[in-house]
């Protein structure tokens, strides 16, 4: 009864020992269960690249990095060691590339599958590369930024000190003319007052304006236009009269026998006149005689 005891104590022992490597395994990543093959490849540098990180093929995990060495014959290489956990077939013309991950950074493996006549096994050593990663890409297009901050501070700093030199230049200006722009401010103010004095006069205007355009307005220009109609239509029956004539207008402006009429006694005044300036004794001496005949009686 004492070994049977015994026994099933070292049994439990021995399973807890088991679970315990395949749980360490199992949060390494590892299976224990599959059949691994392990394949090698040598990198300058892994670039960050840690054990258990996983190698992927077309982003499927088919393995993990189960170990990374320094390269016993030539001093600074790294030989990384992966295990693959899927049955894969592959040539050896295959490639073991180190590339970014995530954004943070971490690295990983991935198998890239190259066409060739023989199949890789277990132990071969393929050839590895780095692939230009997030990281990569972001320090060198912040690189290319940095550049460009520092020329655009330094076009910057060049515009600062051509302003800072205007502004010293207009300070000059204004320090060795101040007695000429206070008098052009002075100027200025006195022309704003006589503006604002001379405001009453304008209103004053506009108002006279205003009412001479209401004035324009408050005229009938149809019954204006109706009275000048008639007007005209009035003077045009006048016209046709005289025309034809009707009314002594008429007939002193179309018979000739008034005209001729009027001449002759025209021309027989001017006869008068002419003999009287010619011989004015002749008028005036019928009343002499007539007084001496009154005297003589």
């Amino acid at each position: 009864m004492k070994k049977l005891n015994e026994l099933l104590i070292g049994v439990f022992l021995i399973a807890l020992i088991f679970i315990l490597y395949w749980g360490i395994n199992f949060l390494k990543g590892e299976n224990v269960f599959s059949n691994k093959r392990f394949f090698y490849a040598v990198y300058d540098n892994v670039n960050g690249l840690t054990r258990s990180r996983p190698v992927t093929i077309n982003g499927f995990k088919v393995g993990q990095v189960s170990n990374i060495a320094f390269n016993p014959t030539e001093n600074g290489n790294l030989i990384v060691e992966i295990a693959l956990e899927e049955d894969i077939s592959f040539s050896n013309n295959a490639v073991l590339e180190i590339y970014d991950a995530d954004i943070m950074g971490k690295k990983a493996v991935q198998l890239k599958l190259l066409d060739g006549s023989q199949i890789a096994i277990s132990g071969d050593t393929l050839k590895g590369e780095i692939a230009t990663g997030l990281t990569s890409e972001v320090s060198e297009q912040f690189g290319s930024v940095k550049i460009g901050l520092d020329q655009l501070i330094i076009s910057f700093n060049k515009v600062l000190k051509e302003v800072n030199d205007l502004s010293n230049t207009a300070n000059r200006i204004l320090l060795s003319n101040e007695q000429r722009v206070s008098s052009s401010i002075q100027s200025i103010d006195l022309i704003a007052a006589e503006i604002t004095n001379q405001t009453k006069h304008i209103n004053n205007i506009i108002t006279n304006m205003s009412q001479f355009s209401n004035d324009i307005n408050s005229i009938d220009i149809l019954s204006f236009s109706d009275k000048m109609i008639t007007i005209s239509n009035e003077l045009e029956a006048l016209l046709l009269k005289i025309n034809e004539g009707q009314g002594s207008v008429s007939k002193l402006l179309n018979q000739d026998t008034i005209y001729q009429e009027l001449s002759q006694t025209i021309q027989s005044m001017n006869g008068l006149i002419n003999d009287i300036q010619e011989n004015p004794k002749k008028y005036v001496n019928i009343s002499l005689w007539g007084n001496d005949n009154k005297k003589s009686k």
